[in-house]
């Protein structure tokens, strides 16, 4: 209503403006619009103005150029016979009388057109004449070489310029000519105007970029400026790399010269050029060489003590390795070419950095140029990736033993498909032997002369470990030997290992077309399985997502291509390529498998967790035991029947015998066991085995085993309430029978021997049974108990256990979590003595033998007597760890210097603490921090 009463006025407010009014307003638009008129004439012919100023200034400076080259190829050069040999004429003068030539063209065509442009008056022009039609129909026709004639030029112009001040100090002849031209070069010097062909080309570009910038984009000359401007950019940037050329060809040939090598093979390839020159260290067989590298675009040609000491080819595969410091060798780095390596060190870390980046930048250069030579030639018909070969680490087997040895953990990924390989010095040094002999042309590091005094030593493995990755990575990356399959079996790679990185693009494609998208976070997670609404509470399930994402990062190739596990057949027997493994689960039975000769522990695992109906495994391990009850972990990686067969037979050695003789070890066979390996939070270990009764059975047994082990400090009737556990959780189904013939070495399997002969057998025998019976008695009220609050479904009652195994894993588990060590996984090492006499200054309690604990929330200091921890660390103050042969090294940011204690299992709590810290990290990205706060103790209540 308002509006409508408003409208009608405000019309008739427009009806009663006075004629004069809107007459004077109308007056005022039309002086209004004329000013801007004006203005934008005025911008217009002002910018006509400067056109006319740059187009008279390219005529003119093109017109002076034209002459001054012509006074050169002309009276200069005539002159020049007198005085000058026609070799030095040649390289003096070069090509002038072509660029003479051609000019003269240029400027005749441009001549023409601008007379046209500028009239006939002197202030009479025409602004939109087309000036530049001629030139660029001229620079159009294919068969004129244009300005390319300046390539030559100015190729040569360096020697050129070096000839005249030679000859100027040294030629008397050549001063007089100098002295004879001069009034001709208008009192100039010779070089001043040799000098104007190589400064004229990037004049052209600053000319008609700035004719370009004020021209309007409807003139129509703007195409052929535009065109121009074009030309000469590109054929600038086309005679740098022409002079590059030139000059880097030319220090091949002094570089040949120099250090007497064959010039005829360094300039075959006509776009070899010198690119620079690097002093590196490099370690090779065991020694420590300086050296010069001279680095051309495709070839490093290495020079000691003035000789040439190695050429290194690169190609497409080629790159630089940044390696990490070791104990007696810092700055690592590995320049990787075709069939060699250099192993090199610098003298810092920016030196190295440095370098890394100077050798990267070269290989990418030559990357790119023969991937377009390929593209050019159509012979591109598959992509190819670099191998790439890194020690991750090593282990001493056998430590305890005379057959101690070294393993080493090698790394070997394309593309990042990765898998580990655990080998000895001497079975790569045989490789050595049957590859350099099959491949003579290839160029392998030299292995060392080996010295059974030293061949354990720190400083040797880790020598050893340049010349193990540098072989095999030589070995890989070499074309020669990539259609080798004996290779590949050699090591124990799938036959198809170069083709891997495309069969993971084809996987990738099918989820992307599956999906429609690209997975990553909790959606990616959920289709590999994992509960993500469980994250919080289920250990299982933060470990399988850890794992996850790991291997999305980088894939192993069990996963890219599975070997086959099966639960073994006597038909397999007749297969060459399959194997049977007995693995013993942590309750005793065993399961008895079929494998393939290349089946990962990382397959195997899984396998027998799923046919034994374990829901989550991930905090499992495969342990190997030898004769003499040694036992370790076996990596992911490790091929499980290889494993087990080089136990075998190390263990039938006459050395092992005799050590089997001297300890009265009367065991005949390896056993591979799976154990508990990893420790969660307890309320988040208590979530997965409430649900899963296969799982809390095999928890008991596990902590029965630690037991049995030593882990927890334990007296007489804790022994045997263990044992009278042990009992039921074992032979719960026929106690009734066996109490009335209870045989001692029933309960012996929980009590270490030097234990047991602390006490007669009477007394452990009449102790341990009075515990099965009071426990038995206990065992069924609470199972009566959990069966009526089951039947009347009480709160959570589903989650109580009515088994009476069971319920005696549920005791076992609980009665571990009153002591420290429950929850962790221990490691008795020895204190660096560096370390001691750091914690000594500082005022900390040390041990010279003392215990390391990791759980899932710190990592703890335990005395060497009970076991008491004494100091724990958090893992957001961690910052590495490192771990040599019998060493592991850790920095943390509380402490000013990193801690160093001397084991054999430093590769074993490497990977541990490493696992430790991708959960730690999984869980801040995924907000579950809060669990791993905590770490008051959670008892479990039956």
């Amino acid at each position: 209503m308002i509006q409508s009463n408003n409208q009608p006025n405000q019309a008739l407010g427009s009806q009663n403006i006075p004629v004069k009014v809107k007459r004077a307003a109308a007056k005022l638009q039309r002086w209004f619009k004329g000013k801007q008129d004006v203005k934008a004439y005025q911008k217009l012919k002002k910018n006509h103005r400067y056109r006319k100023n740059v187009i008279a200034e390219i005529y003119n400076t093109e017109k002076q150029y034209c002459n001054d080259i012509k006074i050169l190829s002309e009276k200069v050069l005539v002159l020049a016979q007198q005085y000058i040999n026609q070799e030095n004429i040649k390289t003096i003068f070069m090509n002038c009388n072509q660029i003479s030539q051609w000019n003269q063209e240029f400027l005749r065509a441009l001549e023409f057109s601008y007379q046209g442009y500028i009239g006939n008056a002197k202030d009479i022009y025409k602004p939109y004449w087309v000036v530049f039609e001629g030139n660029t129909k001229q620079l159009m026709n294919v068969s004129s070489k244009g300005f390319r004639c300046y390539f030559d030029y100015c190729s040569q112009f360096s020697k050129s310029n070096q000839l005249v001040d030679k000859l100027k100090q040294s030629d008397q002849k050549f001063k007089q000519f100098l002295t004879l031209i001069s009034p001709e070069l208008r009192g100039m010097d010779l070089s001043s105007f040799l000098v104007k062909p190589v400064q004229r080309l990037p004049k052209y570009i600053l000319l008609f970029k700035d004719l370009e910038k004020h021209t309007e984009d409807d003139h129509p000359d703007m195409k052929n400026i535009k065109f121009l401007h074009k030309y000469f950019r590109d054929i600038n940037e086309e005679n740098n790399k022409s002079i590059d050329i030139y000059i880097g060809r030319l220090q091949i040939s002094e570089l040949c010269d120099q250090f007497k090598l064959n010039k005829m093979d360094l300039l075959s390839d006509p776009l070899r050029i010198y690119k620079f020159e690097e002093k590196l260290n490099i370690i090779q067989a065991n020694k420590e060489l300086i050296v010069q590298v001279h680095a051309l675009t495709d070839l490093l040609i290495v020079i000691h003590e003035n000789k040439l000491f190695n050429q290194v080819k690169l190609d497409s595969l080629s790159f630089v390795k940044d390696q990490p410091d070791t104990k007696y060798f810092n700055n690592l780095f590995q320049i990787v070419g075709v069939g060699e390596v250099l192993q090199c060190f610098a003298e810092s870390l920016s030196i190295k950095k440095k370098a890394i980046e100077q050798f990267e930048k070269l290989i990418q250069f030559n990357r790119e140029q023969e991937c377009q030579r390929e593209l050019k030639s159509g012979k591109l018909t598959f992509m190819r990736y670099p191998v790439q070969v890194v020690i991750v680490g090593t282990e001493e087997r056998n430590f305890q033993s005379f057959q101690k040895h070294t393993q080493y953990i090698t790394e070997i990924s394309i593309n990042k498909v990765y898998q580990n390989i655990f080998v000895r010095y001497s079975e790569v040094e045989a490789m050595y032997q049957k590859y350099s002999k099959k491949y003579p042309m290839i160029e392998f590091p030299k292995f060392p002369n080996q010295s059974w005094l030293t061949y354990q030593k720190t400083k040797s493995i880790e020598e050893r470990k340049f010349v193990i990755e540098g072989f095999l990575q030589t070995l890989l990356q070499s074309k020669e030997a990539q259609g080798d399959t004996q290779i590949l079996n050699d090591l124990k790679l799938p036959f198809n290992f170069f083709e891997l990185p495309q069969i993971v693009i084809e996987q990738q494609k099918s989820i992307f077309s599956k999906y429609n998208t690209t997975l990553d976070g909790l959606d990616e997670l959920k289709i590999q399985g994992v509960l993500v609404d469980r994250l919080k509470m289920s250990a299982g399930e933060i470990l399988k997502a850890v794992c996850i994402e790991k291997e999305s990062r980088k894939k192993s190739i069990a996963q890219v291509q599975p070997n086959r596990v099966v639960i073994w057949q006597q038909k397999y027997s007749t297969e060459p390529n399959m194997k049977r493994v007995i693995i013993t689960m942590p309750d005793g039975t065993i399961t008895e498998i079929g494998v393939d000769d290349k089946a990962r522990v990382s397959e195997v695992l899984p396998f027998v967790a799923g046919y034994n109906q374990l829901i989550y495994y991930k905090d499992f391990r495969l342990y190997l035991v030898d004769q003499l009850k040694k036992q370790r972990i076996l990596d992911d990686d490790e091929i499980i029947s290889k494993a087990y067969d080089d136990e075998y037979q190390n263990n039938h050695r006459w050395l092992n015998k005799l050590e089997q003789l001297i300890t009265a070890s009367n065991t005949e066979s390896v056993v591979i066991k799976m154990r508990k390996y990893l420790y969660m939070p307890q309320e988040l270990e208590e979530f997965d085995y409430r649900e899963d009764p296969t799982r809390l059975i095999y928890l008991g047994f596990s902590i029965l085993e630690d037991v049995y082990d030593g882990k927890y400090y334990l007296g007489f009737k804790d022994y045997c309430l263990f044992a009278a556990l042990y009992y039921h959780i074992k032979y719960q189904d026929k106690i009734e029978v066996s109490l009335n013939n209870l045989q001692l070495d029933k309960i012996t399997k929980v009590i270490p021997q030097d234990v047991y002969s602390g006490k007669s057998d009477s007394e452990w025998k009449e102790f341990t049974k009075e515990c099965i019976v009071s426990l038995n008695e206990q065992l069924d009220k609470i199972s009566q108990l959990n069966r009526v609050e089951r039947l009347q479904k009480k709160d959570n009652s589903q989650f109580k256990f009515t088994d009476k195994r069971c319920l005696a894993a549920l005791i076992i588990i609980n009665a571990s979590q009153t002591f420290t060590q429950g929850s962790m996984a221990i490691f008795q090492v020895q204190t660096y003595e560096q370390t001691q006499t750091y914690f000594k200054q500082t005022g900390m309690e040390v041990h010279a033998t003392m215990y390391l604990g990791f759980s899932a929330k710190k990592i703890y200091f335990l005395n060497p007597q009970k076991k008491i921890k004494f100091r724990e660390l958090d893992y957001s103050k961690f910052n590495w760890v490192i771990s040599y042969p019998s060493q592991v090294i850790f920095n943390f940011e509380n402490f000013k210097e990193p801690l160093r204690f001397d084991t054999f299992q430093s590769y074993e709590i490497k990977l541990l603490v490493e696992q430790y810290k991708d959960i730690h990290k999984f869980n801040k990205e995924y907000n579950l921090e809060n669990l791993f706060h905590n770490d008051k103790s959670q008892f479990i209540k039956n």
